[in-house]
């Protein structure tokens, strides 16, 4: 399990650093309005899309011993509705145009439609990848597709300098994809309908969480896209993409990878809470110095990584940056809910997300709050939902709130340390202008922050007697690395 985390997260990093080479030549050739116009047809896009995430994967997952017409009829299902979310997307795409006011619409959205045609027909037999614990072979799908997408985005922003560059982009990766799929894996799906009713039993509540994911996630979209304009649209959707970077490219692969490890020792309550302790504390750990450098230097990440057409990002990436370090308490409960086959709690505690959040952005738009008010509500949200999220795996895990907490004081600490030393510096430091300077003074308060992060979590854990948890096991794995692999034993030769 670990391993598998090692691998997501590697590459995870690895997209991510091609991710912001990408965004780096992206937000000097476009506007924010072109990423408003895609923001606004992915909008409707997400939600197609998202309705036929019906997680089939991770039934396939949970069954260990499932069978080839299981793995056909998910094939089949997905085949059906990628046909099916292609003329919807065709059907929507005039009326999204009239309703928004931009006819630019209509051939994105078909573009997008063919996008959810190519990708009903990935092979369901990479699930063997993930099922076999062989994330090396996924980690080359995922990257092969991202480096062909960076290419092809990058040579349209320099041909076109506008939206289709991003569209492009998107094309690319979801083809790629699905060639790759056949030409990696030897499985060859065919045409199945008889596991369908069995697949849909254990989907169906993943759905609905899924699509009230895409509601919490794209709903203010449509609000900010028909309130405001698209330059603003552009501004909320890349300053959220940025700043929950910690989360969306560190935590959410790691719990794909840990998903099988859970699902083996679903059986018994005792070590599943044991492996979801550790793996809770192992994601804070990573993830939230990365997600604090996002609050607490806005204003360099945003003249370093997006430049100066993006100034008026820099409040609101501060303030999803809290939204997503507060996240990463409660987002790791979901994979727990969907290995021990209570996915409608996943669905309750995102409709009460969906319920909180978009009347509240709502509220603020029309109260004239704007695009900083409006992001305020995430946080707002998110303090709501870490108690609930906690009470809701109460029950199912044998877990005392001590126990929790017991992984999680050393992180806080260090965060707080981390938070008074960069702090401190940057009033010593001159304002910079230029994003060559600003990306310069942000890789050293980088390093410094981290490195106060660390110096903190190690000292306390080391102070408070080592105990077993995140950072014992990370001094185990450098320290069996560091060992010099023993030569095997020479066998004497006998004399004759």
């Amino acid at each position: 399990m670990a391993v598998g985390a090692l691998w997501m997260v590697g590459l995870r990093l690895l997209e991510r650093a091609i991710g912001f080479v990408s965004t780096l030549i992206l937000a000097r050739l476009l506007v924010p309005a072109d990423f408003g116009l895609v923001a606004m047809a992915m909008t409707v896009y997400a939600f197609v899309e998202v309705a036929g995430n019906f997680g089939f994967d991770l039934a396939l997952l949970r069954d260990k011993d499932a069978s080839r017409e299981a793995y056909d009829s998910a094939w089949t299902l997905y085949v059906i509705y990628g046909v099916f979310a292609f003329l919807l997307l065709l059907a929507l795409a005039w009326p999204a145009a009239q309703f928004h006011g931009d006819q630019r619409l209509v051939p994105v959205m078909a573009v997008l439609g063919l996008i959810a045609l190519v990708q009903g027909f990935d092979n369901i037999g990479t699930v063997h990848f993930r099922k076999e614990f062989r994330f090396d072979a996924e980690f080359k799908l995922m990257l092969y597709r991202k480096l062909v997408a960076f290419g092809v985005t990058v040579s349209l922003a320099l041909a076109f300098r506008n939206y289709w560059a991003l569209i492009g982009g998107m094309v690319a990766q979801r083809a790629t994809g699905t060639v790759l799929s056949y030409t990696m894996h030897p499985y060859r799906p065919r045409f199945n309908l008889t596991h369908a009713r069995a697949l849909f039993g254990f989907s169906r509540w993943l759905v609905l969480a899924r699509l009230m994911e895409c509601l919490k996630n794209r709903g203010p979209d449509f609000m900010i896209g028909r309130h405001l304009d698209l330059a603003a649209l552009g501004l909320h959707r890349l300053s959220l993409e940025l700043a929950t970077l910690a989360t969306s490219e560190l935590m959410l692969p790691i719990l794909r990878a840990v998903f099988p490890g859970y699902a083996a020792v679903a059986h018994d309550r005792q070590a599943l809470a044991s492996s979801f302790l550790r793996v809770q504390g192992s994601i804070v750990l990573v993830t939230l110095p990365v997600g604090l450098c996002f609050v607490l230097m806005p204003d360099l990440v945003v003249r370093a990584l997006l430049g100066m057409n993006w100034l008026g990002a820099t409040p609101l990436v501060m303030i999803f940056g809290i939204s997503g370090c507060l996240s990463m308490f409660q987002l790791t409960s979901l994979a727990i809910f969907e290995v021990l086959g209570q996915p409608q709690r996943s669905t309750w505690l995102r409709l009460t997300e969906n319920v909180l959040l978009l009347p509240s952005v709502a509220i603020a738009l029309w109260s004239d709050a704007g695009l900083v008010g409006a992001a305020w509500c995430w946080v707002g949200v998110q303090v709501l939902l870490v108690p609930l999220s906690a009470w809701l795996i109460h029950g199912l895990l044998p877990l005392t709130l001590l126990q929790r907490l017991g992984v999680l004081w050393r992180p806080a600490l260090g965060a707080v340390v981390m938070a008074v030393v960069i702090h401190a510096v940057r009033l010593w430091l001159p304002t910079v202008e230029s994003s060559v300077a600003a990306f310069a003074q942000l890789l050293g308060l980088a390093a410094l922050a981290v490195g106060s992060f660390v110096a903190t979590v190690f000292g306390a854990w080391w102070a408070a007697g080592r105990p077993s948890g995140p950072e014992s096991s990370l001094v185990e794995w450098i320290v069996s690395k560091s060992r010099p692999t023993a030569a095997p034993p020479v066998e004497p030769h006998s004399s004759t």
